[in-house]
């Protein structure tokens, strides 16, 4: 006759298994869920995680005890039995204590191993991610040349006030009536002037900071910060109006699409959205003169902006161009 095993962890899995799929189907009522999360008689509840919780788990484990009854019940011999057993489990547990002894060194040893090693290494990675950092910012500061006197390169490439005061009055009839529009890039606060002279209320964000400076000097209101900061820091539908005049083309792609989706929930509906970027139909703004800026990034081509625009949610969006395109 032969001899059957039973694997006990692979029953209590498909135990725990089944209990799993029943919860999940709402089988079990909430005192039933509370069973079978409770401690088991000498173990853990049937649906414990350990894994959930480790560092709980590993103190449990550490402090508790495995109880084993060296007894025999068999009558003659039990007695005899009862004492090889005890004998044994005395000479067992002075070797297994020897070797908990040294694995326990050998842990500590490990232990201090690695804190020597992330004691050393770290003063090394800090130098390492500040070189990243520093290596990073130097590129972003390259690329937008933010080192250029970009006082004097407005007063030599960005035109006459007066004449971009003449130009933007094109756009007061869109924000007549608006009481917070937003002037992203407001520069040197033509814009903000000429809300102010319709009445209409406008503030504006720039990160040059003797822009900013000029234009509080003006008595704008004009905060230091990048537009996709300061558009997040906005509640919903907490301004009514948007400006933002060859700024589109100073920065990549995709930060383009994140600042649309910001004004889309930051504008209130029904609120104006107005770029003005290079047109990149025309042959001598696309090849020469759009490059003249050194912190431009590319030109973009109206009719991506305008899908943009479309796809990101606007409404009766429109192009208009100062000049006609080359043909």
């Amino acid at each position: 006759m032969g001899t059957s095993y039973v694997d006990v962890d692979a029953l209590m899995s498909e135990v725990r298994e089944r209990v799993r799929k029943k919860r999940t189907l709402g089988v079990y009522s909430d005192e039933v869920d509370a069973m079978l999360r409770a401690p088991l008689p000498g173990g853990p509840a049937l649906l414990a995680d350990d894994l959930a919780d480790a560092l709980a788990a590993l103190s449990t484990y550490v402090g508790s005890e495995v109880p084993y009854d060296p007894r025999s019940r068999r009558g003659v011999v039990g007695p005899a039995i009862t004492t090889a057993r005890r004998g044994v489990m005395w000479l067992i547990q002075w070797w297994i204590r020897a070797i908990i002894d040294r694995q326990d060194r050998i842990n500590k040893l490990v232990l201090r191993v690695l804190e020597d090693l992330d004691k050393r290494s770290q003063p090394r990675l800090e130098q390492r991610l500040d070189k990243l950092e520093e290596a990073l910012r130097r590129r972003r500061q390259d690329e937008s040349a933010a080192n250029l006197h970009w006082e004097y390169f407005a007063s030599r490439f960005s035109g006459d006030p007066k004449t971009i005061y003449e130009q933007d009055r094109r756009f007061v009839d869109v924000f007549r009536g608006r009481k917070r529009v937003l002037d992203v890039g407001s520069g040197r606060g033509t814009f903000l002037q000429l809300m102010r002279d319709e009445s209409i209320g406008a503030y504006g964000v720039d990160i040059d900071a003797q822009l900013v400076e000029l234009c509080r000097e003006q008595g704008f209101e004009v905060y230091r910060v990048d537009a996709e900061t300061h558009l997040r820091q906005l509640r919903d539908a907490s301004i009514d109006g948007a400006f933002a005049a060859h700024f589109a083309e100073h920065i990549e792609p995709g930060a383009l699409i994140e600042i649309l989706r910001q004004f889309r929930r930051v504008l209130q509906p029904g609120s104006p959205l107005v770029f003005a970027t290079p047109n990149a139909r025309t042959l001598t703004v696309s090849a020469h003169t759009f490059w003249t800026d050194p912190s431009h990034r590319r030109p973009i081509p109206p009719e991506l902006f305008e899908f943009l625009l479309l796809v990101e949610g606007f409404v009766n969006v429109r192009i208009d161009t100062y000049a006609p395109s080359e043909e």
